[in-house]
């Protein structure tokens, strides 16, 4: 039996202890610093799991992925968004396409997609509370994890099982998975031997270790100091860590008025930044905030333009265009149209172009017209209303401050990475998939697919080795027997 040693049961780290159930002389052990699995998945969506999108297929991945398009490219062709529809499926997951590709569960709740996963997965041994350290190739090209006990479970009593009672061990932090979650460390009391390579320490921050065949590394955007050290140690660079998919802060953060709109929306507005490494820009559907802007075009424009946000401390010039759909000719005849039906009333009543009245109001102030009736809107006026509706100038002074950035840009470099099996060039066992490469997509759901792709590769590649090795350890057995079998014959 070959041990695959799977670090962090997010969405990439799941996905393939899913793909890994009915592999021949397989076992997976999953290894999760924290008692949350598939967390990032449960949020995801507003709690309602984008977990694909469509215009992944048939697309082009440079549209959706700042960084790793290319690499993408061909694994995407390969499993994209149909197939991992019908594998949630296949899982009793049923879904629906809403707008702008989005593919979402039609119980419209993330925690059908974990449940499926957990479910799918629940042949995997989980050892919640594991704090990866190093992984280090042995002499004979297996690998040895070494891992912290964080929790301190091992003294705890509670040892839980599939099909235990979760009142049986609740309190040492397994109780929110259903399938096989394990204390870091073996109860002497029951009579619990180490698994195969463990030291027998107990107790919080005592060391580990598992010995395995196969190693994934699924532990998204987030590298310890050590983990890089074990990575590069074997070839293996990486690009230094930024956040990703982030609202923006802003100098109207001060203006009473402007807080006063928080919440408003526009539906389609397109949002530009002036970088000293270039200008950025995205389209779509934009929030007013307390702080600032946010909404998909403000995630799509943090995506992109990730690294030099960051080179320049998250200070730049932004315009804004509120009516990004409305060519010259369009506004022309809009604003015909208020002077001939509405010559009495002043302007700053009268929101055009699906404005927010909040938001008309403010701009309307801004260029000057808010007390201006209609019948003496002039065509200096109509200059000025267009300006501060296509070129409202602002300053971005921060960005959203959330202790973890829900996305981050950077990780192992994708030239050091087999784009055929997903393992480190050089190293066939060693596997990587997800956020913890330097693969990052806009919001809609490409992010979780990047996820769900690359880890079904890996499942793909370590099932097609275990099996060659499967099928070389029979033949070797069956030599030994049919020579046996010869030698006591002439005996």
């Amino acid at each position: 039996m070959k041990t695959v040693a799977i670090i962090g049961a997010g969405a990439a780290g799941m996905f393939c202890a899913a793909n890994l159930r009915y592999a021949e002389g397989v076992e997976a052990v999953i290894l999760e610093r924290t008692n949350s699995p598939l967390k990032k998945v449960i949020l995801s969506g507003g709690g309602r799991c984008n977990f694909t999108n469509t215009e992944i297929d048939g697309g082009n991945p440079k549209a959706f992925y700042p960084r790793g398009a290319g690499f993408l490219r061909k694994p995407l062709m390969g499993y994209g968004c149909a197939k991992t529809r019908e594998f949630f499926k296949t899982l009793g997951v049923e879904s629906k396409v809403e707008d702008c590709g989005r593919v979402f569960p039609v119980s419209d709740d993330s925690r059908t997609i974990a449940g499926a996963l957990e479910r799918a997965a629940k042949k995997a041994r989980l050892i919640c509370g594991a704090g990866v350290e190093s992984v280090e190739k042995t002499p004979d090209g297996r690998w040895n994890i070494t891992y912290i006990d964080e929790f301190g479970r091992g003294s705890c009593g509670n040892v839980p099982r599939r099909g235990t009672d979760i009142a049986d061990f609740s309190g040492c932090g397994c109780d929110t998975a259903p399938m096989e979650a394990v204390c870091a460390k073996p109860n002497k009391a029951r009579g619990e031997q180490p698994s195969e390579g463990e030291h027998k320490q107990s107790g919080e921050g005592a060391r580990n270790i598992v010995a395995a065949d196969f190693v994934l590394f699924a532990i998204g955007g987030t590298w310890s100091k050590k983990l890089k050290e074990s990575i590069e140690k074997l070839g293996g660079e990486f690009s230094p860590p930024v956040p990703s998919l982030f609202a923006l802060k802003t100098d109207r953060a001060s203006d009473a008025k402007w807080r006063d709109m928080s919440g408003a929306s526009v539906a389609d507005a397109e949002i530009r930044a002036q970088t000293p490494s270039g200008e950025f820009s995205a389209r779509g559907a934009m929030l007013l905030t307390m702080f600032g802007l946010g909404g998909p075009a403000v995630l799509k424009l943090s995506a992109f333009g990730a690294r030099a946000f960051a080179e320049c401390a998250y200070k730049f010039p932004i315009t804004v265009n509120w009516i990004a759909p409305v060519g010259d000719e369009d506004f022309k005849s809009a604003i015909l149209s208020a002077r001939k039906n509405n010559p009495k009333k002043f302007v700053g009543n009268t929101p055009l172009f699906d404005i927010p009245r909040g938001l008309w109001e403010y701009l309307c102030v801004k260029a000057g017209v808010y007390g201006r009736v209609w019948s003496n809107f002039s065509k200096g006026d109509e200059a000025a209303l267009k300006n501060a509706l296509k070129n409202d100038k602002m300053e971005a002074v921060g960005k959203s401050s959330h202790k973890g950035e829900f996305t981050t840009c950077g990780g192992l470099k994708c030239e050091c990475v087999d784009s055929k099996t997903f393992s480190l060039k050089g190293e066939p066992t060693l596997f990587f998939a997800g956020e913890c490469m330097d693969i990052d997509g806009i919001t809609g759901g490409f992010n979780l697919q990047a996820a769900w792709t690359t880890a079904k590769i890996c499942a793909d590649s370590i099932k097609k080795i275990a099996q060659k090795k499967h099928l070389k350890s029979q033949l070797i057995d069956n030599d030994i027997k049919k020579k046996l079998k010869i030698f006591l014959h002439k005996k």
